[in-house]
């Protein structure tokens, strides 16, 4: 994603922060110097929303949404059939498509914007793989992970001054560090690991085989190597190794039972495969 002016990373930052609240409340330290609470995530989803609406506007400035109402119509269809089984009901997922047959990749913003790539779409050979790459964006809407990220990458000295009003430019470089390397750039492997599992696990409950996560982490393994390995995709850019995260899928598949449920092999076909 190209860099975003200047003002528009402090308006976000801006968001990132609700006020009024103690630090205390902010932090998870007691008055008496306690220990930190892990996950933790100082946005709301008031302020998550809003930072992903003022962000999505900019991804759409920079990046061409695929002008195919049938095809956008049917990753919606996929997208809200996964959104419904979400772990998370409070926020309104939405899913857009980028035109961009090169480039092998999806992501989420804040809130649940998501976005999928035309090149990502071709690489799948089913409705359930295109399913398995939203699901897992979807996990890390679910767990808050944008929240957390935000938190994380601002260190307890920031945060402090941040809540407390002291240092309303230290909210500018939050932002703009977030940011400038695309929006999942800095999310840990633990958030990696858990939006596998709870991905996996969206899939599962909205019908679709769980199986379909790794064949398609599969073929992303594969691509990767064909282009010479150093996770070359920018899907593989922040994510941990594709070997470590197939053999974690694989671990986390013989926990579902052996079923015979469908790829939509056919449909996809019909949908998006037969317009490439």
């Amino acid at each position: 994603m190209r860099s975003i002016n200047r003002n528009l990373y402090l308006c976000l930052a801006c968001l990132t922060v609700a006020g009024c609240a103690t630090l205390e409340e902010y932090t998870g330290l007691s008055a008496g110097g306690g220990s930190l609470v892990t996950n933790l995530n100082l946005v709301s989803t008031e302020k998550e929303v809003q930072l992903g609406q003022q962000f999505s506007t900019e991804v759409e400035k920079e990046e061409p949404l695929l002008n195919n109402p049938a095809m956008q119509h049917y990753v919606e269809e996929v997208g809200g059939r996964l959104a419904k089984v979400a772990p998370r009901q409070e926020v309104s997922y939405s899913f857009k498509v980028i035109d961009a047959p090169d480039t092998v990749n999806a992501f989420a913003l804040p809130g649940g914007y998501m976005y999928i790539y035309t090149g990502l779409m071709k690489l799948c050979d089913n409705e359930a793989e295109l399913a398995a790459v939203m699901a897992h964006e979807i996990a890390h809407v679910s767990g808050k992970h944008h929240g957390e990220m935000m938190t994380r990458q601002t260190g307890m000295e920031v945060i402090s001054s941040i809540a407390l009003g002291e240092n309303p430019g230290a909210a500018a470089t939050l932002a703009s560090q977030l940011f400038t390397s695309g929006v999942a750039a800095r999310f840990s492997r633990a958030q990696e690991r858990e939006a596998d599992s709870t991905g996996m696990d969206i899939l599962y409950r909205a019908g679709y085989p769980p199986e379909a996560m790794v064949s398609f982490m599969n073929k992303l393994l594969a691509l990767d190597r064909e282009s010479g390995g150093g996770r070359s995709l920018p899907i593989f850019a922040t994510h941990p190794s594709p070997e470590e995260r197939v053999a974690l899928l694989q671990d986390l598949m013989r926990q579902y039972p052996e079923e015979n449920r469908s790829y939509g092999e056919d449909r996809y076909f019909e949908e998006v495969r037969s317009h490439f």
